[in-house]
C-alpha cells in the first residue's frame, strides 16, 4: 500500500476531471459526467491484498495463542466504518469498495478486483492513504457523488505474526478473526493459532452479515452497528475509551 502524493483538481464546464499521481505513476483517473459516473482505472505495483476469516465461538483461545508466541499486539480499539458508492450503485456493480475508516487512525481506501487466480484467499487490489477529518473527506466525496450507502462497527485487536496481521474483530452480529498478509503465509499462521484452515471464509463483513440475517429470519438492513448500551459494555470490558 502506498499513499497519494498529489492530487490534480480541474473543473471544464459540466465535467470534473480527477488525476490522482502517486510519485511519477499514474494512479487513478476518474470522469464525473452529468449523466453518470464512469470509471478508468489502471495501476503499477499496487499492493495485493489476501486476507482469509474465520468464524469463532470465543476469543481466549486465540489470545492465548498470541500471548505464547509473543505477538506484537495493538489495544482494543472501536473502529468505525463509512462505504461510500454514487447513487446507482456504479462501484458495487464494479466490485470496487471505496471507503472511510475511523480507528486507531483514521484512513480512505479504495479496493479493487482482481484477476480470478484460484487463490483460496479473499484478494484485491488496494491503495490507503491517511486522512486528517473524516468528515470532510466525506464531504468531498459527496460533492463528487459519493454517498453512504452503508455503516458498520466493529472492536479490533491487531497482533503481528510471522508478517501476517492478525485481527480479533468483535462485530454486533459474531466473532472473528480476520488474517492478512502473504498468501502462501495466511493458513500456516492459522494452524499456529490453532485455527482449522479448512473452515476459513473469503466473505466479506457486509456479506456475512446479510447471511446472518436470513438465518435469523431478520428483516434486511445494510448497516451493522452496535446499539449504545451494547457498545457502552463491550467499551468498558475492553477497557476502550468512547
Amino acid at each position: 500500500m502506498f499513499s497519494i502524493k498529489f492530487c490534480q483538481i480541474q473543473y471544464r464546464g459540466s465535467n470534473l476531471n480527477i488525476d490522482f499521481y502517486q510519485g511519477y505513476r499514474y494512479w487513478f483517473y476518474l470522469l464525473s459526467k452529468d449523466s453518470g459516473i464512469s470509471f478508468f482505472y489502471w495501476w503499477l505495483r499496487m499492493a495485493v491484498e489476501s486476507e482469509i476469516k474465520f468464524s469463532v465461538q470465543e476469543l481466549n483461545p486465540i489470545l492465548e495463542q498470541i500471548s505464547r508466541f509473543n505477538c506484537i499486539c495493538s489495544e482494543w480499539y472501536l473502529e468505525r466504518n463509512l462505504v461510500l458508492d454514487s447513487d446507482s450503485g456504479q462501484l458495487r456493480k464494479r466490485d470496487i469498495l471505496l471507503r472511510i475508516r475511523q480507528g486507531l487512525t483514521n484512513k480512505i481506501a479504495l479496493k479493487l478486483p482482481v484477476r480470478k487466480t484460484g487463490s483460496l484467499c479473499k484478494q484485491q487490489e488496494e491503495v490507503e492513504t491517511g486522512i486528517s477529518d473524516p468528515e470532510a473527506m466525506k464531504v468531498i466525496l459527496a460533492q463528487l457523488g459519493f454517498r453512504v450507502w452503508l455503516r458498520y462497527e466493529k472492536f479490533r485487536k491487531v497482533c503481528l505474526w510471522k508478517n501476517v496481521k492478525i485481527c480479533l474483530d468483535i462485530l454486533p452480529f459474531g466473532l472473528f478473526i480476520e488474517l492478512e498478509g502473504p498468501e502462501e503465509m495466511l493458513f500456516n499462521v492459522a494452524g499456529d493459532m490453532g485455527l482449522d484452515p479448512g473452515q476459513s471464509i473469503v466473505r466479506t463483513y457486509h456479506e456475512l452479515h446479510q447471511d446472518y440475517l436470513q438465518k435469523m429470519g431478520m428483516s434486511p438492513d445494510s448497516d451493522f452497528v452496535f446499539t449504545p448500551q451494547g457498545k457502552k459494555a463491550i467499551a468498558q470490558k475492553l477497557n476502550v475509551k468512547l
